[in-house]
């Protein structure tokens, strides 16, 4: 067997041989550089700014919703403020004031009866259908009332263009002044069927709340708009609808004028996917044109809303419809798509008070443009700093490569096998090396491998042998829990069912008896009837009174022998149904300690929640509130699925006690959890039926229950565990339909 070589020998004789592979290996490295680096930064760089932008435009988002929510909220409240001053007006028909004194009115020539001069108020028109009675003359005249409130509402709002107030009987009063309204209005105009009336009758309103309509082009000339209208009610006689209008293009210059970064930009649409209003961008990016104006050639006889082409579900581009509608279904803060190879970012939000939506687009290559200038730089660089090194280790490589072979394959071989057995080591048994390479270093390497990995397989057979044990421990501690709780309940509803059995067998008893006794009733009842025909002194008579008399006796006192046993029987069977529960009880207090390795730490805020939403179908049909007061997270530790259950009798209790009490329908309940130190209190009230005094006493009692078809055990067993973990649990009453209150303390 020839010597082994020492390796620093070998390294020191071949040193330059043995540099062929590091030298590859660092070409292959700039070479990786040169593509990789570049592209790594660029791509990180995209993904952070991807990051930074969606994260950006969805709090830009964010925020301007709420603004634009806050000015519609503006505007329903002065709409609700307008309301009421245009309800007195209707409630109050004697009243007449004109702050702008007398107005003037006349008869257009097309037969239109309106107000022919601006007194810094309104406009009036009255369709020439209409009689002119002394009413409506009064409501023309005498609305001049409302004026103020509209004027001032219009001039401090910026983004409100005109108010109004139409009328069942095609009366409208408008600000600003229109003076060319018969003209503009044509001679008849039938303003219950336009959107902004209809929308807030009876019928579409029922609530009689504020409504915003969808987009419209306006009648009276003022281009597309959207309006927030509202009832107005004289007692149930619907008057009229009254509103406040905002133009698409004071939308567009007062909510939608945002400067947004990276050229992005925000438009409007309506619930039911209509675009109510978008910039230059958007129209270029949708290929329709936003209507701001129109030109009016006659009058607007009915409701004209926007054409199909702004509602995104009907855009003509099949793939842009498809993305729209998928992130207008979705309600998803951010969506991504491509469409025509570019990519674009879309982030929306709902405005709460209309329904609407704000959407910003962003087109992801402007995102990217500054970063795509920077890599174009640093490739210039690189190229430079490749082109430099790689033509050094060119000629390095050269010098190398005679003097590298043969040091290479010797030292290489016995490596390149290692590191194969070594990419195996841990899942494969036995993995080994064989053969020595008749290098001293390397040789005592692989027998120090070959060492590991029996050492490895020998660790690695222990550990799982460890972990089936413990496995088959739970897997046998979880059966033996199962299979006691299954005995424990089937032995408890064995117990009952005999009892049960036995009870129906006296009951059955107790009616045959009952028959017979009745029938025993119509027999005296015959004797007797034939006893009054017999003579006075008859033998016979004398007889039969005799017989009566001895059968009446003997039948009372066997009857009522009988029946004194049946009851004997019987409470001694209800006895022992109570003694079977109690035994069960006892059972569970004495299985304590048992019970106490199937505790678990739970938060009992989540465990109440969870526990109301199972009873939140029956709380709202029944008319029930809840009140929950907890803190956010509240953990302690018990077992958890007997917690609950005693828990959910409470309420069940609660909700029955509501039921019976005057407060069906109205009922409360109340749910307070706090904690202090180391205790834990948790209060359910509710204001039901309440208990008598000496109630109160008895609740926590086995077999004791206020309630017709109750058993009397519920309390009484959460009772028994409550103690078992060093609980309590108490009752408190103000008396008869006053309510009640159990509270529970956990802790020391």
């Amino acid at each position: 067997m020839n010597k082994a070589l020492s390796l620093d020998k070998l390294i020191y004789k071949n040193y330059l041989k043995s540099s062929l592979v590091p030298i590859f290996a660092i070409e292959l490295i700039l070479l990786a550089l040169y593509f990789g680096v570049s592209y790594y930064i660029t791509k990180k760089s995209q993904e952070t700014l991807i990051t930074q932008a969606t994260t950006n435009l969805i709090e830009i988002g964010k925020r301007e919703a709420y603004s634009i929510n806050n000015q519609l909220l503006d505007v329903s409240r002065l709409s609700q403020i307008m309301r009421k001053d245009h309800e007195r007006f209707f409630k109050n028909p004697t009243e007449c004031f004109l702050p702008n004194g007398e107005p003037e009115f006349k008869y257009h020539q097309n037969g239109v009866y309106y107000k022919s001069k601006d007194n810094g108020g309104s406009s009036t028109y009255y369709e020439s259908n209409v009689k002119m009675t002394p009413q409506r003359l009064r409501k023309s005249r005498c609305s001049e009332a409302l004026d103020p409130l509209m004027k001032s509402i219009v001039q401090t709002n910026p983004i409100i263009t005109q108010a109004y107030l139409n009328t069942y009987d095609s009366f409208n009063r408008l600000y600003p002044f229109m003076p060319d309204a018969p003209q503009q209005y044509g001679a008849n105009l039938d303003v219950t069927s336009y959107n902004f009336y209809y929308l807030a009758d009876k019928l579409h309103n029922p609530e009689k709340k504020p409504v915003w309509t969808s987009t419209y082009l306006d009648p009276a000339g003022q281009g597309w708009m959207l309006s927030n209208i509202f009832p107005i009610y004289n007692e149930e006689k619907l008057e009229g609808v009254s509103g406040l209008d905002v133009t698409i293009d004071s939308l567009l210059k007062h909510v939608l004028a945002l400067d947004i970064p990276w050229s992005a930009s925000a438009f409007m649409v309506d619930k039911d996917g209509v675009i109510l209003a978008m910039p230059k961008k958007v129209e270029n990016f949708l290929g329709i044109k936003e209507l701001t104006e129109h030109n009016y050639q006659s009058s607007i006889k009915t409701t004209i809303e926007k054409p199909k082409e702004f509602n995104i579900f009907q855009t003509q581009n099949s793939t842009l419809r498809k993305h729209l509608s998928s992130i207008f279904t979705k309600s998803e803060p951010m969506y991504e798509f491509t469409l025509e190879g570019k990519e674009y970012i879309i982030t929306q939000h709902i405005i709460q008070e209309s329904g609407w939506r704000l959407m910003i687009l962003l087109d992801k290559s402007m995102l990217f443009e500054p970063i795509q200038k920077l890599k174009e730089q640093i490739d210039l660089v690189g190229f430079g700093v490749i082109f430099s090194m790689v033509l050094f280790y060119i000629l390095f490589f050269l010098y190398l490569l005679r003097k590298s072979k043969n040091v290479g394959m010797q030292i290489a071989q016995p490596i390149h096998e290692l590191s194969v057995l070594t990419k195996d080591l841990g899942s494969k048994k036995a993995t080994k090396l064989e053969a020595l390479s008749g290098i001293s270093e390397v040789d005592t390497l692989t027998q120090n491998f070959n060492r590991l990995s029996t050492e490895l397989d020998t660790r690695t057979e222990e550990y799982i042998q460890s972990k089936l044990r413990e496995k088959m421990i739970e897997k046998d501690a979880e059966i033996a829990y199962r299979v006691g709780l299954f005995e424990s309940a089937s032995s408890y509803l064995h117990n009952i069912g005999n009892t049960i059995t036995v009870l129906n067998g006296k009951v059955i008893m107790l009616r045959n008896l009952t028959q017979a006794l009745q029938k025993s009733k119509m027999g005296f009842a015959k004797l007797q009837n034939m006893i009054g025909h017999l003579k006075a002194d008859s033998q016979e008579k004398k007889e039969l009174e005799s017989y009566v008399s001895e059968f009446d006796k003997a039948l009372s006192e066997n009857v009522v022998e009988e029946l004194k046993d049946i009851s004997d029987s019987i409470l001694q069977t209800t006895e022992y149904a109570t003694q079977t529960i109690r035994h069960q009880q006892n059972d569970f207090n004495q299985s304590h300690a048992t019970l106490q390795k199937y505790e678990q730490r739970f938060n009992i805020v989540e465990m109440l929640n969870s526990l109301l939403e199972d009873y939140h179908i029956d709380l709202a049909t029944k008319g029930i509130e809840v009140k929950l007061q907890t803190p956010k997270e509240l953990n302690i530790q018990s077992v958890k699925f007997q917690f609950h259950s005693g828990i959910s009798n409470l309420l069940k209790n609660a909700i029955e006690s509501i039921q019976e009490s005057p407060q069906k329908g109205a009922g409360l309940i109340e749910i307070v959890v706090a904690s202090q130190e180391s205790r834990v209190r948790i209060a359910v009230s509710d204001n039901g039926v309440g208990l008598d005094a000496q109630h109160v006493k008895k609740m926590f009692s086995a077999g004791f229950t206020t309630k017709k078809e109750g058993h009397g055990l519920g309390l009484h067993a959460f009772n028994n565990f409550l103690h078992s973990i060093n609980g309590t649990i108490s009752v408190k009453s103000e008396g008869i339909n006053q309510g009640a209150t159990i509270e529970i303390t956990l802790g020391a």
